[in-house]
């Protein structure tokens, strides 16, 4: 079970300038129980997918069904999507499967799929995965809810041409699609094309979509316990969903972050993993709060600023290269611990040069002893300073816990949008670039965007040196 420990966050520990009161949470009571009324009608409305799609056990068996059927044919995995399409599978990755999965020979590999991602336009990416993967043993996943997505377009393009080169007219047996189930045209290509296909939900967002086909089908190929996956995120819904204000961690955390903002000014959020096995969730949470919670206006369509700017960290690495920062720097971040009480693994310090005190203190001491002593150091150094900060303990790291920490993550995003008053499912700032993109590529319709690209594009010679 996931614990959420909020004691650095009061104002007995780092004083009433920076801290919350539980004057102040308890005055937050109405409107937190505001958010909880909006999530239920939302729900009854059909329109929070993100809380159904742990419930449907189906599209495990489906996923598994079908792994099996191709397995023996495909060792390598290549990923194509962007975003909330790329970023959850990734951090699924990193936390459940081996770090470096990709390297271990085939006997160790145990039939897990090596896995490439294509996440960006980047021609020096793409062309060296090509030096690597060997295209005739390769599944290639194009995830694309709408399918128009211009990014993932372009390199489907560039992989789907080197495909047919290497196989031939056998390029269909290699595609397969995740996309809406009904319309967009990614899913007319694919019943066209005859690929193999997944459904994402109507009612999911991209950002929302990890525990769906989008994170499970490349979670499944990397020998990952979808099910159990979204066993622990049932576990999380049935915990948090309707649980009062004091009774739900997801909630309460929200509602701490709001008033860090709103009554403190403090509009950076820090989440810092102490392994590199979460650091990766920490990416995609980056991209989870970002673009739900940056909005300019609520739902009634009144301007406000809302959200605080998420920053991933990680420990022990970033005690090297931001704690300096957040220490003695503004004192506008509130920080939250991504800890893991059990690591199911450890490796001893051996004898370090014996005589020598200033290297052999660490002598006979573990690595993960070590980590958790830096862990507790810097939480009680930020603590001493008055910069507020939080722990999300994990007691393991296993599909279960990971699919409760997605919920938790998803749950404490939706509810931190309700007490700002706007939709945190939306992204509406991000499509004029969209459609700036679309117009300087000549797609048909954009004619307008170009000539008002061309007018508002236009820079000083002098302003550049």
């Amino acid at each position: 079970m996931i614990r959420f420990d909020y004691n650095y966050f009061m104002e007995e520990a780092v004083g009433p300038e920076h801290g919350i009161a539980p004057k102040e949470l308890e005055g937050l009571r109405d409107l937190a129980s505001e958010a909880l009324n909006r999530m239920a009608r939302e729900k009854a409305e059909g329109r929070l997918g993100f809380l159904e799609i742990p419930y449907d056990d189906s599209i495990a068996c489906s996923i598994d069904r079908f792994r099996k059927s191709v397995a023996d044919r495909f060792s390598t995995l290549a990923v194509i999507g962007i975003g909330g399409s790329a970023l959850g599978a990734q951090a699924l990755r990193n936390a459940l499967s081996h770090l470096y999965l990709n390297e271990l020979d085939e006997r160790k590999r145990k039939k897990r799929a090596k896995v490439y991602f294509f996440d960006n336009v980047d021609p020096f990416e793409i062309l060296a995965a090509a030096d690597v993967m060997e295209l005739k043993e390769t599944l290639f996943l194009v995830i694309s809810k709408s399918g128009g997505t211009t990014e993932t377009n372009a390199n489907f393009a560039i992989l789907l041409s080197m495909l047919k080169k290497k196989v031939g007219k056998r390029y269909r047996e290699h595609v397969v699609a995740i996309t809406d189930p009904e319309k967009g045209v990614l899913r007319k290509i694919a019943t066209d094309e005859g690929f193999a296909t997944f459904p994402v939900p109507q009612n999911v967002g991209g950002r929302f979509s990890v525990l769906s086909a989008v994170g499970l089908v490349p979670a499944a190929f990397m020998g990952i316990d979808i099910g159990g996956m979204l066993s622990g995120a049932r576990t999380a819904v049935e915990r948090y969903y309707g649980m009062d204000l004091f009774r739900n961690a997801p909630l309460l955390c929200a509602a701490f972050h709001y008033l860090f903002d709103r009554a403190r000014g403090k509009r950076i959020n820090v989440l810092m993993p102490y392994t590199k096995k979460l650091f990766l969730l920490a990416d995609w949470y980056r991209q989870l709060w970002a673009e739900s919670l940056g909005k300019n206006r609520d739902t009634e369509g009144r301007p406000v600023v809302s959200g605080l700017t998420p920053v991933p960290a990680l420990g022990t690495i970033d005690q090297h290269s931001q704690l300096q920062l957040y220490l003695e720097g503004p004192n506008d971040k509130v920080i939250t611990f991504l800890k893991l009480n059990e690591f199911g693994c450890d490796v001893e310090i051996p004898d370090f040069y014996p005589g020598v005190p200033e290297v052999d203190y660490i002598s006979r001491k573990s690595l993960r002893g070590l980590n958790r002593f830096e862990e507790s150091a810097t939480e009680l150094v930020l603590r001493e300073a008055s910069r507020p900060n939080a722990s999300i303990i994990l007691p393991r790291l296993d599909a279960g816990i990971i699919g409760e920490l997605i919920i938790f993550f998803e749950m404490q995003t939706a509810y931190a949008g309700y007490l700002y008053g706007i939709n945190p499912y939306d992204q509406p700032a991000v499509e004029q670039g969209k459609q700036f993109t679309f117009a300087l590529l000549d797609r048909p319709g954009f004619e307008r965007f170009k000539e008002q690209f061309d007018r508002g594009s236009s820079k000083r010679d002098d302003y550049i040196l």
